[in-house]
Parts: structure tokens; sequence; C-alpha cells
């Protein structure tokens, strides 16, 4: 359908090497779907203060906003990235137009509809009377209610689930570890367009130092690694670790050993001497 992979979400991840950090979210609408939204009277990205760019991803055309905050912690963008939710409620108002989505350039003869317009209302002289609605007894599973976690209204749209940031600082080296765990998104059969098929999720991590460690689906570029996901519905997870030598602690402990032996070499001849 038209609003399969029609929000592409996209995170940026920095972390830097005093402790502090920042994230970056970009959300992109199909540049389709965002014009039509637009003829409707719906401006999808109205409560964004940011300009909205195009880009390109996976061969379709994006519209987007970005919106950066820095964090004075490590543990403060820990949280931040652990309350990020999915934007759903643009693909609700999208959903919300019924009938009204037209597949290709709606002057073309070819325009298809996604769905039959509603029927028009009958008149109310022709419409035939109906019967007073008849409540139906509540069955035992009504009373009983629907297990948790099968409704739409149950369903967790954090994005991640578990975020671990680990510091390392040896004598001659230091790492720094990310990791996290994505939630897994269950497709409700009722839902019109299931959040698994209308999102497209993309994470990067930029680390202080090089990339030595990174997940077997991470794409790597120095201090970079990003990450496709590709399937939502189930618990995704990656890590990257950077590693960065302590040079200076080596250099001195290398030139006090240096100094250590000249010293032993000049006291070995002096002492020499004297015994000649």
């Amino acid at each position: 359908t038209l609003l399969t992979g029609c929000i592409h979400e996209d995170f940026g991840i920095k972390l830097n090497a005093d402790g502090t950090g920042s994230v970056s979210a970009r959300i992109g609408i199909d540049k389709d779907v965002y014009s039509q939204a637009l003829g409707m009277g719906a401006d999808l990205f109205g409560d964004s203060e940011a300009e909205p760019t195009e880009y390109e991803y996976r061969g379709k055309t994006y519209v987007s906003v970005t919106e950066t905050t820095e964090y004075a912690s490590f543990d403060e963008l820990k949280q931040a990235l652990l309350d990020l939710t999915y934007e759903t409620d643009e693909l609700a108002e999208m959903n919300s137009f019924e009938g009204e989505w037209e597949i290709g350039d709606p002057e073309e003869e070819d325009a298809v509809l996604m769905d039959e317009p509603l029927p028009e209302p009958e008149d109310e002289a022709e419409a035939e009377p109906e019967d007073d609605p008849v409540e139906d007894e509540p069955s035992e599973d009504d009373e009983a209610g629907e297990p948790e976690g099968t409704t739409a209204e149950t369903i967790d749209n954090h994005i991640f689930k578990d975020v671990v940031i680990e510091r390392n600082d040896g004598l001659f080296s230091k790492s720094l570890v990310f990791s996290a765990k994505m939630n897994a998104i269950p497709d409700d059969p009722d839902a019109e367009t299931p959040l698994s098929s209308a999102f497209l999720v993309s994470v990067s991590v930029e680390m202080p130092n090089d990339i030595t460690n990174a997940s077997e689906n991470a794409a790597v570029d120095g201090n970079k690694a990003v990450f496709e996901i590709n399937d939502l519905t189930v618990e995704n997870e990656f890590a990257v670790e950077s590693t960065q030598n302590n040079t200076e602690i080596i250099v001195a402990i290398v030139a006090v050993l240096v100094l250590v032996l000249i010293g032993l070499i000049i006291f070995s001849k002096v002492h020499g001497k004297d015994k000649e």
C-alpha cells in the first residue's frame, strides 16, 4: 500500500570523549504522501520549527525535519534514547484520510484511489427505518477481557528496550562501548497499516575514536557505524566499541625506563673506574 515504508526514522547518536553526547532525530515522510497530506490541509510537520528538506533513501524521496539535542552526560543521553517512541501520531493522521489517498499523479487518468470513496448518505425520506439495536449479552470472553498485550493500546511503541554505555579507563588504554536492544513491534492484524510496515529505521553511532569492534550488521567508517534495521517485528541488537591508547603515559613510562637504564650504565662505568 501507499503507506508501506512511508515514514523513515533515522537516529544519530554521538558520544564524546568528555562524557557528553547528542542525539539527532530525522523524521522523513514519503514525498508523495507528504504532498497529498498538504493538499488535504494537513501539515505533518506543523509542530516542528525546523525547515523541511528532501533526501533519498532506498529509492524513495522523503521530506524530513531534523532535531538535535545535546546532553551533559551519558546517563542523560541513555534516558533520552529509552524515552524515544515511534511517530505514531503522523501515521494515525495519514490513516485518518480514508478513501482519499491517490497513487500516482492525481492529474493523470490512471491515478488510483487507495480505497473506494465512502458512499453518500441516503436521503432521510428514502432511508429504510432501522430496528432498535439489540444489545448482545456479554460473552464469557468479553467479561474476562482481552489478554494483556493483544490490543493496539497495550503495544509498547518505545523504540529502544535497553541501552548500555560503558567506559573502561585503563592505564595504557581507554575503551568506550555502546550497545542497544530495540523493541519488537508486534503487528496488529486489525491495523490499516501495521507499524512494522509503515516505518523504516536506521541508527548511526559516532564514537570519539576509531571503532575497533562492532556488530556484524554494522557498516563501519572510521569512528562511525551505521545500522539498517530491516525487520521491526524482532528485537534488534547492535553494539560498537572504540579504543584509545594512552600514548602520553606510554611515552612517559618508556622515557623513565630509558633514563633509569642510562643511569645504571653511568653508575656501572663510574663504579668500575673506582675499582681500578
